[in-house]
């Protein structure tokens, strides 16, 4: 019987060989389905859109390498060499990066044969709606997050090192004959398909389906919220403001207003903020050596330090622990006025010396190493408002939305006064503080093309490791396909 091709490696250029029937049967049940019936029930639908969902979840996606590596490879982590484990991405040595570009394509791929086969489906027309939306926002952020790994962003290109961005597959491939190898898009051209994508997601989907729950499926909301990322990226200011607030405005995510509400929202098991939340079930945990969990900390519970449960590989930088408010005496830490140096904590020394550690990946779900993941928080779209207001003179609201970030953590509100250049510092510290170990520093500093200024050696935004290099195998079967300058 034929299958859906469940997982197509990335051989040559993204798909050259695919898996035997028997493979695909030995997946999770979820995305096995037989490919004669997988598009005409609405579960059916369900079930072949799990399986994109799916793969955001692996370790070299956002199960960790898309949250942990951003701040190794910046000026926020520190490899503690605990386990060994983004030793080399901290110190930016030639080669470690990210690399998700397989199951990325993998991923893009089953949306892709979704999308292809949805017009021929029985399903009633609102659930072939709502997949399409959601399979658009999926491919929308793979391709976003593939272009963040290994292209520059349009506002900072070191000419002389692009070769443009990444392969461009709208077309799903489920046999050999439909292979193809293609070469880099343009970086412009990569930014209009994520941006058609998501333009198209936000027009299919709505924020009322209960069908597909929220935060954990997208809603309009979460394009709007991931279009205007990408639109930040992009530098299309005023789209920015305007995708920011009607994202705000969508009833997805709860901006927390206190200090006291804020730490609290890092407990709960769902973040109340997110606006996208991947969501680890019982059987989905990444276990002791590769999850958000034991790559941040040590610590089993909180506040108790007799009991080891993780490494503790990435901890925070001496800079942004000052940029916090926080010191260390011996055992003891002292913090300042701002609420979010409350979730740093100081770990066991169980895996070797102790060294503060962030707990806003501690097991909120109650299960050791699996928390959610929130990948959008409503929060975010303060922030880019806030810079984006600020590109285009608006002084007043940029200064409105960080204070707005500012008072809730505790501190006093900025005046008036800071305009101009002062006011940009700010709105970049407060993305710094707020966003850390979430996956963000590295890709804020490289889209407005800064330094990485850090210990032990800084690195200028002109060197080429700033950018991942693209997996040899995919150079070496791909005639069309150029490595990245420097690789």
């Amino acid at each position: 019987m034929k299958k859906i091709f469940n997982y197509i490696p990335a051989a040559i250029a993204c798909f050259l060989t695919l898996e035997s029937c028997d493979s695909a049967l030995e997946v999770k049940p979820r995305l096995a389905v037989d490919l004669a019936s997988a598009y005409n029930s609405p579960e059916a639908l369900s079930a072949a859109l799990n399986g994109v969902y799916d793969i955001l979840q692996s370790t070299d996606l956002y199960g960790r390498d898309l949250v942990a590596i951003p701040e190794a490879l910046a000026d926020n982590g520190r490899a503690t060499n605990k386990s060994g484990r983004l030793n080399a991405e901290f110190q930016n040595q030639v080669g470690a990066h990210f690399i998700n570009w397989s199951n990325a394509y993998v991923a893009i791929n089953r949306a892709n044969i979704i999308l292809k086969n949805l017009p021929a489906s029985s399903a009633p027309q609102a659930t072939k709606d709502a997949i399409e939306g959601q399979c658009l926002f999926l491919r929308g952020l793979l391709y976003f997050d593939l272009m963040r790994a290994y292209a520059y962003t349009p506002r900072a290109v070191v000419t002389a090192q692009n070769l443009g961005g990444v392969p461009l597959l709208l077309e799903g491939v489920t046999g050999l004959d439909q292979v193809t190898l293609p070469p880099r898009a343009s970086i412009d051209d990569c930014y209009k398909q994520i941006a058609a994508d998501l333009t198209k997601s936000i027009e299919k989907l709505t924020n009322t389906d209960t069908r597909f729950v929220r935060p954990f499926f997208a809603s309009r909301a979460a394009a709007q919220a991931l279009l205007s990322r990408v639109s930040l990226y992009a530098g299309n200011w005023a789209d920015v403001v305007r995708l920011s607030t009607d994202a705000l405005a969508g009833g997805v995510g709860v901006f927390q207003t206190t200090p006291t509400a804020y730490v609290s929202a890092w407990r709960a098991a769902s973040h109340p903020e997110s606006m996208f939340e991947l969501s680890y079930q019982a059987n989905e945990n990444i276990g002791v050596n590769l999850s958000l969990q034991t790559t941040y900390t040590t610590l089993r519970t909180l506040g108790l330090r007799t009991a080891t449960a993780g490494f503790g590989d990435l901890v925070p930088t001496n800079d942004l622990l000052s940029e916090l408010g926080i010191t260390r005496t011996g055992d003891v830490i002292t913090r300042g006025n701002d609420a979010r140096a409350l979730l740093y904590e100081l770990g066991t020394a169980g895996r070797g010396p102790a060294e503060v550690e962030t707990t806003k990946f501690l097991g909120k779900s109650g299960q050791v190493n699996q928390d959610n993941v929130p990948v959008i928080r409503i929060s975010e779209m303060f922030l880019n408002r806030a810079e984006a207001n600020y590109e285009l003179g608006n002084f007043a609201e940029a200064l409105a939305d960080v204070n707005r970030i500012r008072t809730r953590a505790g501190l006093t509100a900025l005046e008036s006064t800071v305009t101009g250049p002062a006011l940009l510092t700010e709105i970049l510290r407060q993305r710094r503080l707020e966003f850390a170990f979430e996956g963000h520093r590295f890709f804020d500093l490289k889209r407005r093309g800064l330094d990485l200024v850090k210990q032990p050696r800084s690195i200028a935004f002109t060197d080429f490791v700033i950018l991942a290099r693209i997996p040899t195998g995919q150079i070496s079967l791909n005639p069309n396909l150029k490595q990245n300058f420097g690789y």
